[in-house]
C-alpha cells in the first residue's frame, strides 16, 4: 500500500500520529487519536486503520505500550506531502530576530555565512551546518594606496567577497602624492572587478611602463592578490549546536549520541557526507538510512543549496526524524535574504 494509496481516512489518522510523536516523542494510541475532534472516529475504528498502516510499513508497534510511532516510510509520505504545499514564511518576529543578528557583521564571507548557520541552529534549535564551495576565482572590488612615510605605502585591498587584506610596501625612494594617485587609479582600471587569473597583463605592463621607478608598488600588489586567490580555493564548513543533539531522546543511549557526536565534529567525515549527496538540487531531504549512515539511522538531514558571490553555499540542519517538518521547510524558504549581500 503507497502513498498515493492511502485513503483520506488513513492519511488523516497518519498526520495525527506524526504531529503526536512529533511533539512529544511518545508512542501513539488509538484512545489518543480519537481525542483530536477532526478525525471523528472510535477508538475501535482508529485501532483497525493503524492496524492497517503499521501492516503497510507505516507504522511501527513499539515494546514499550500499545502506541505506534511512524517509520521512516511515513516520514518520507509526509515530508513530500509537505513539499507538495506552500507552506508559511518566517514570522516578522522571527526574521527581525535572524536579521537583527547579521546586521552590522564583519562582511567577511566566511564570518557571514558561520553566522547565518548559528542563527539557524537558534531558530531551529537542532544541529546546524553551513559548507561554502568556493569558486576560487576572488574578485578584487578596489584598492586604496595610502602614503604613510617617505618610502612607505599602504596598500588596501577590498575584495567582492568583502574581505580586506593590507600590505605595507616600502619604496627605493619617495613617492609623491599626484604619482602614487595616478598608479592607483591604473592599478583599479586594471584589478577591480577581476580576478588574478583574468588580469590583462599585456595592458598592464604597457601602463605600468610610465613608471618603472615604482615597478615594486605592482610586484607586491600583485603577490598579495595571488595570495588572497590561493587561500580562496579552501571549501569551508561551519558546525553549530552539536550539543543540541543532546535535548532529543532519541539520542538518550550515551554511546550512541557520542558516536554521533564524534562523526560530526571530525570534519573530514562530514565532508565526505556532503559531497556525497546532490547539490546540484536546490533543496535535499534525506531521512534514516536514506543518509547511507548506520548512525543517522534515525537522522533527518535537510539541506539547502544557494548561490552567494557566485560561490556554492549549503545551509543543513542534523536533526531527528520527528521534526515539524512545516516550520523547517518554511525558515529554509526565507533563509536566504538578498540584501544581506
Amino acid at each position: 500500500m503507497e502513498g498515493d494509496q492511502l485513503d483520506e481516512r488513513k492519511l488523516k489518522i497518519l498526520k495525527a500520529i506524526i504531529s503526536s510523536y512529533n511533539e512529544t516523542g511518545e508512542p501513539v494510541g488509538s484512545r489518543l487519536v480519537a481525542k483530536d475532534d477532526s478525525i471523528g472516529l472510535s477508538s475501535a475504528t482508529i485501532r483497525n486503520e493503524m492496524q492497517d498502516l503499521e501492516e503497510a510499513g507505516y507504522l511501527i508497534k513499539t515494546h514499550l505500550s500499545s502506541g505506534r510511532v511512524p517509520s521512516q516510510k511515513a516520514y518520507r509520505l509526509y515530508v513530500d506531502m509537505v513539499l507538495q504545499k506552500d507552506f508559511e514564511k518566517l514570522s516578522s518576529s522571527e526574521k527581525k530576530f535572524f536579521l537583527d543578528d547579521i546586521k552590522d557583521k564583519s562582511k567577511n564571507l566566511d564570518s557571514m555565512i558561520g553566522k547565518m548557520s548559528k542563527v539557524l541552529s537558534s531558530l531551529t534549535d537542532f544541529t546546524s551546518l553551513a559548507y561554502i564551495r568556493k569558486s576560487g576565482e576572488t574578485k578584487l572590488k578596489s584598492l586604496e594606496l595610502l602614503k604613510v612615510d617617505e618610502n612607505k605605502i599602504l596598500a588596501i585591498f577590498v575584495y567582492e567577497d568583502f574581505a580586506i587584506d593590507k600590505k605595507l610596501i616600502t619604496l627605493n625612494e619617495d613617492i609623491n602624492e599626484e604619482e602614487l594617485n595616478y598608479f592607483k587609479e591604473i592599478l583599479n582600471k586594471n584589478l577591480a572587478g577581476k580576478s588574478i587569473n583574468s588580469v590583462d597583463f599585456n595592458t598592464l605592463k604597457y601602463e605600468k611602463d610610465s613608471l618603472l621607478k615604482y615597478r615594486s608598488i605592482l610586484d607586491s600588489v600583485l603577490e598579495k592578490f595571488s595570495q588572497k586567490d590561493e587561500k580562496n580555493n579552501a571549501n569551508s564548513i561551519f558546525l553549530e549546536g552539536i550539543n543540541k543533539i543532546l535535548n532529543y531522546p532519541e539520542y538518550s543511549n550515551f554511546d550512541k549520541a557520542r558516536e554521533l557526536i564524534e562523526l560530526l565534529e571530525d570534519k573530514r567525515g562530514l565532508l565526505n557526507l556532503l559531497e556525497s549527496e546532490n547539490l546540484d538540487k536546490d533543496l535535499v531531504i534525506k531521512i534514516g538510512n536514506e543518509n547511507d549512515i548506520d548512525i543517522f539511522d534515525n537522522i533527518a538531514l535537510v539541506l539547502k543549496n544557494v548561490n552567494i558571490l557566485d560561490n556554492e553555499v549549503t545551509f543543513g540542519l542534523i536533526a531527528p526524524m520527528r521534526i515539524d517538518y512545516k516550520k523547517v521547510l518554511s525558515i529554509f524558504d526565507d533563509f536566504y535574504i538578498d540584501d544581506l549581500f
